[in-house]
């Protein structure tokens, strides 16, 4: 883009500065072409040699098929920005959900980790009842039938416990890799998001140099400006500058 500016600004300067050497060469009715090499002073204070007028005409040609070109990269530039706002929206809405599923996810293991620590207490009240049956047994050789009966409801009831305990512990583990598998998914929908407002400000700072070009662009000086600048500023050959 920059260099297109230039070449477009160097294209009007030389085209005024060729027309200006062509009004002084016939100005002398000379019949031989100018030998003398015609000079102007550039903006930057250099001074540059006129250029003969067919090939800034080229020049300027250039320029205009150079134009469509960039018309096309402006609308390219403009289709970038809409999807990566798309993106930045779709990133922002499956990072809510993944969020949302997380803490549904936490609630449920807190309530089975109560459940499981209730359970838990269970088990160890069942242990319990178990010791203190077998030392009745012990010492109550003549309710050793009674006993025994107890004994075996308790030990079914641990066996029972133990199962739903274990149960437990498979499902508690289930959970555990679900966590770990949506805060995966947390971090790569948070990765997206960062590559995306990553392209997103490279695509804005594009087309803030782009419109800085165009202001400077606008802000040079017309043809007619510059033919009158270059009519003033035109003249023999300065010394060379090395």
């Amino acid at each position: 883009m920059k260099n297109l500016l230039f070449i477009l600004s160097v294209v009007v300067l030389l085209g005024a500065s060729a027309q200006a050497g062509h009004r002084n060469c016939n100005s002398k009715a000379c019949c031989s072409p100018c030998q003398t090499t015609r000079w102007y002073k550039a903006k930057d204070g250099t001074y540059r040699e006129m250029l003969p007028y067919a090939r800034a005409l080229s020049r300027a040609e250039d320029a205009d098929d150079m134009e469509p070109v960039l018309k096309q990269a402006q609308a390219d530039l403009v289709t970038a920005n809409e999807e990566i706002a798309a993106i930045r929206a779709e990133a922002e809405k499956t990072k809510a959900e993944l969020e949302a599923q997380l803490a549904a996810v936490r609630s449920q293991l807190e309530s089975e980790k109560q459940n499981v620590a209730s359970q838990k207490e269970r088990a160890d009240k069942a242990e319990a009842a178990h010791k203190a049956c077998i030392e009745q047994v012990a010492q109550l050789r003549e309710e050793a039938k009674k006993k025994e009966e107890a004994l075996a409801s308790a030990k079914s009831e641990l066996t029972t416990v133990t199962e739903d305990r274990d149960r437990l512990k498979t499902a508690n583990k289930d959970l555990e890799k679900q966590v770990s598998d949506l805060a995966a998914a947390k971090a790569a929908a948070e990765e997206a998001l960062k590559k995306a407002q990553e392209e997103l400000a490279k695509a804005k700072q594009e087309a803030t140099e782009s419109k800085k070009a165009k202001v400077e662009e606008d802000a040079k000086p017309k043809d007619g400006d510059a033919g009158a600048n270059g009519d003033e500023k035109s003249g023999e050959a300065p010394p060379s500058q090395n």
